[in-house]
């Protein structure tokens, strides 16, 4: 097994959300469905997300948040990703 490039890495855990969400092009989806193959440390990565993930659905599923709130989370997290992506 071949030693994964962090670069790979730091794109592939950048997206890993999309992925979850299935909100990534097909194209997009394939190249980190293959990383995650690949590499074990961001496959680990994945699956604990996707555990997450599935207790947040289950835990969470009665109520919606209302959409300012829903809005206000998205824009954060938009930022935190722009900001992370601009660290050295």
């Amino acid at each position: 097994m071949s030693e994964c490039d962090p670069c790979t890495c730091g794109e592939a855990l950048s997206r890993v959300y999309d992925y979850l969400d299935q909100e990534l092009d097909a194209t997009s989806a394939v190249a980190i469905a293959g990383h995650l193959e690949a590499c074990p440390p961001c496959a680990e990565q994945y699956r604990l997300e996707q555990v997450v993930k599935t207790l947040i659905q289950r835990t969470c599923c009665e109520e919606r948040a209302p959409e300012e709130l829903r809005v206000r989370i998205v824009a954060r997290i938009s930022e935190v990703r722009i900001t992370y992506r601009r660290q050295p």
